[in-house]
């Protein structure tokens, strides 16, 4: 556990960070895929540091995750298993958690896009069936992808 290895390892992580946030989780698994011979309390270590200077955070990682995969269309299942797998603590994840009228928001502009005005769209068609396995693919509750489906049964 030199002083240069320390160093190398921090300097490595701070590469990544510049490039976008990553949870702890995830550096880690970085560093040890470019360092494999390196001790993996060293690693933590680094890791820690990181975390105390507020370089590596998990919630600043979770927020900005959230909110680039809410622009891509993405509901709140799909967001919070992608944030788990990603190391994330699970009080962060709750955390985040957005009110139901957001994210229905979020599928009727979805379902408007896909749509874009057919009018072959009533309850029970193929395209109904359709849009609603889009949506909840994309991880939408079933009962926010009904719900936002009936809204467009309205405008139409």
């Amino acid at each position: 556990m030199s002083e240069s290895d320390s160093m190398a390892l921090r300097r490595r992580a701070m590469d990544f960070l510049a490039r976008r946030e990553h949870s702890r989780h995830e550096l880690a698994g970085k560093l040890r895929q470019r360092f494999p011979e390196e001790n993996p309390e060293l690693i933590d270590s680094v890791l820690e540091k990181l975390a105390a200077e507020n370089l590596q955070s998990d919630r600043r990682f979770a927020e900005e995750y959230l909110r680039m995969r809410m622009r891509r269309g993405f509901g709140w299942l799909y967001i919070r298993a992608q944030l788990q797998s990603r190391g994330v603590a699970d009080s962060i994840v709750s955390d985040l958690a957005r009110p139901d009228e957001e994210w229905l928001n979020l599928a009727d502009d979805l379902v408007a896009s896909r749509l874009c005005d057919q009018e072959n769209f009533s309850p029970g068609s193929r395209n109904h069936q359709r849009i609603f396995r889009f949506l909840q693919g994309r991880g939408f509750p079933a009962e926010i992808a009904q719900k936002s489906l009936r809204n467009r049964y309205r405008v139409l």
